[in-house]
């Protein structure tokens, strides 16, 4: 069941909270941790701050909930495309698709929140930083995995997967900044492009040593 989906489910008050996260991740998400003052956050909701702090008792947690809500998001539609797809060069296919579709309609305003708040809270939030940390382990994790089985596979040059996946984050993080800077999801898709045709190219090398 989809996050949003499951809202529907929940009570009033957990309906409250979940109506507050949701606001909290894009005002987050798009002016950063320091520049969203409570305030703002119960300008979003429509709820006055004391609404606010009935169900947050700091901008903290509120931050942490709200990170954790926006990359759940992500980490949902990419699960769910690795999950379908058997092939591992496949799977991580499945994840350029993903990226081409966010670019394209982002799932939460501001563009990717492990790259936004990676990027701020490194030195100012140790929380935040370790939970962009977390998720990015899980979000490189699915592209190491997916590499590794396609080197075990044969499908790979022996030792490609490591760099493979970390080459792989990188570029489609890469891409995510360039579109949010230059406000174009061109150059995610350019990303794509070009990594999807690298693929490619890693598995025809990989096929002539046979």
């Amino acid at each position: 069941m989809g996050i949003r989906r499951a809202v529907a489910r929940l009570s009033k008050g957990e309906r409250t909270r979940q109506r507050i996260v949701e606001r909290a991740a894009a005002a987050f998400n798009t002016r950063g941790f320091a520049g969203t003052s409570m305030a703002d956050i119960s300008e979003a909701t429509g709820l006055e701050k004391g609404g606010v702090y009935n169900h947050f008792d700091s901008k903290d947690a509120l931050a942490l909930e709200a990170f954790d809500y926006a990359f759940g998001l992500i980490r949902a539609r990419l699960d769910a495309a690795v999950a379908a797809e058997p092939d591992p060069l496949g799977r991580l296919r499945a994840m350029l698709e993903v990226y081409r579709e966010v670019a394209r309609k982002p799932l939460v305003p501001g563009g990717c929140p492990i790259l936004n708040t990676a990027t701020e809270a490194d030195d100012t939030h140790p929380a935040l930083r370790d939970r962009a940390r977390r998720a990015m382990d899980h979000w490189r994790g699915l592209a190491c995995a997916a590499a590794q089985e396609a080197e075990n596979a044969g499908r790979l040059e022996p030792g490609a997967a490591a760099a493979l996946g970390t080459f792989f984050t990188a570029a489609l993080e890469g891409g995510v900044l360039l579109s949010r800077l230059y406000r174009d999801p061109g150059h995610m898709l350019a990303v794509c492009d070009q990594l999807s045709t690298h693929l490619a190219l890693l598995e025809r090398r990989a096929a002539g040593r046979t």
